[in-house]
């Protein structure tokens, strides 16, 4: 009796760490902050994550910015699903996750970093074979000048790109540049789907991270 209770308290453990893995098989409806998801889930083509044959593009003009290009086809059938006649969604109409944000780079810049420093640091640790995990469908719903702004966003976590952040910090102290005002862990990738209205970043007092986990996706 005593060898079946342990045998059976085996088995639970492993079935807990099992549904820990895969919470959406088991049915596990949880956002990682432990927020009810709101919807059935979503399918995402694991193809989403081939992005070392895309070609990065630098990114200039008005406001140097640097991210990481992905393939829109592969974002496309979410935006699909989620554009309705009731809430119809604008599409920019290609995919990326950016790395370093306009506001980010102008801060950089007082420390004589360009982005042409920033594009060959990127190259140079191949910013398009950094590895990411899916984690949920982001949801941002809020009023702003009278306006309800809905945001869709596919939340990522990447320590490839961190890492970058971080020999992209390293350029900006080196040079002078004040550590306090630039963080490259305070960092939300994420890859935008469609919006409303228009987009919204942190500079509106909008966090788009594991808080706005609205949907489980299923890569497969």
């Amino acid at each position: 009796m005593r060898l079946f209770s342990i045998i059976f308290l085996l088995f639970f453990i492993s079935c807990l760490s099992v549904e820990a893995s895969f919470p959406v098989i088991l049915g596990y409806q949880h956002s990682p902050l432990g927020v009810p998801y709101q919807a059935p889930p979503l399918d995402l083509p694991r193809a989403i994550y081939d992005t070392g044959n895309i070609t990065f593009v630098e990114h200039h003009e008005p406001t140097p910015w640097l991210g990481m290009e992905l393939s829109y086809q592969n974002i496309k059938p979410l935006f699909d699903e989620l554009n309705t006649t009731d809430q119809p969604l604008v599409s920019r109409g290609e995919a990326h996750i950016t790395v370093i944000s306009p506001p980010e780079y102008v801060q950089l810049a007082t420390a004589d970093l360009t982005i042409e420093d920033i594009d060959i640091t990127a190259r140079k640790h191949s910013i398009q074979s950094s590895h990411f995990n899916v984690v949920c469908l982001g949801k941002v719903d809020v009023m702003r000048d009278q306006l309800q702004h809905v945001v869709y966003q596919v939340i990522v976590d990447s320590p490839d790109l961190i890492r970058l952040r971080e020999k992209i910090f390293r350029l900006y102290y080196d040079r002078g540049g004040n550590a306090a005002l630039f963080d490259p862990h305070n960092y939300k990738p994420h890859i935008t789907i469609g919006f409303t209205i228009t987009d919204l970043h942190i500079e509106q007092g909008v966090s788009k991270g594991y808080n706005v986990c609205h949907r489980a996706i299923r890569v497969r």
